[in-house]
């Protein structure tokens, strides 16, 4: 009996080990380990956060629009009242980033301060921003960026003096891609936040 209780605590044990390294391992870039500690500040300013879906919180003042009932759709779909879809589709163009950064671009800053005016002439508009990764790095890190990014630009419309209710974020991390290359040119277009429109109270 002693026998069998101390071949069970030492394949418990093994088990034990093997979880740990897996956890040690989590974060994986090009095949190699990835230390966090070098990941820049833009992107892991504080504890990463686990908003990977709309049904949880993001860090700071970050809305998330699951649970909400609120609709968000893509401009030009039909289903906006025409005026502000004229607009939207004009308006809420991706915006990019480099690898590994939830930095907004200067290019991108432009974009983003013609969507802060498109919001101060619809004040009934409100913005989803998703933040997408390309493939490389876990999913567990990817989503973790994306939160960043979708903050990053949520963040950014708020210095604008816009009113952070109306901004909602999700991350989708390396999930709907735009471009399914496997190459710099593919990875840079998914790299990106983009924006979905609803109108309040509709």
């Amino acid at each position: 009996m002693k026998k069998i209780l101390l071949l069970t605590f030492l394949a418990l044990a093994l088990v034990g080990c093997k979880s740990a390294k897996k956890q040690d391992d989590s974060i994986v870039m090009d095949g190699q380990p990835f230390n966090l500690e070098e990941i820049d500040n833009s992107v892991l300013g504080g504890d990463v956060d686990g908003g990977i879906d709309g049904d949880q919180s993001f860090p700071g003042d970050l809305k998330a629009a699951g649970g909400t009932g609120m609709r968000f759709v893509e401009p030009g779909s039909g289903s906006l009242p025409p005026e502000i879809d004229r607009e939207a589709q004009l308006v809420l163009q991706d915006i990019h980033f480099t690898y590994n950064s939830s930095a907004i671009m200067p290019e991108d800053a432009e974009v983003l301060q013609q969507i802060a005016g498109f919001l101060n002439s619809y004040p009934q508009v409100v913005l989803q921003i998703e933040g997408h990764c390309d493939e490389r790095g876990t999913e567990e890190y990817n989503m973790a960026l994306g939160s960043r990014r979708a903050g990053s630009a949520r963040q950014f419309l708020v210095d604008l003096s816009i009113d952070p209710n109306r901004l909602y974020t999700i991350s989708y991390g390396e999930e709907g891609p735009i471009d399914i290359g496997n190459n710099e040119q593919a990875w840079a277009l998914n790299r990106r936040d983009h924006f979905l429109v609803g109108v309040a109270g509709e």
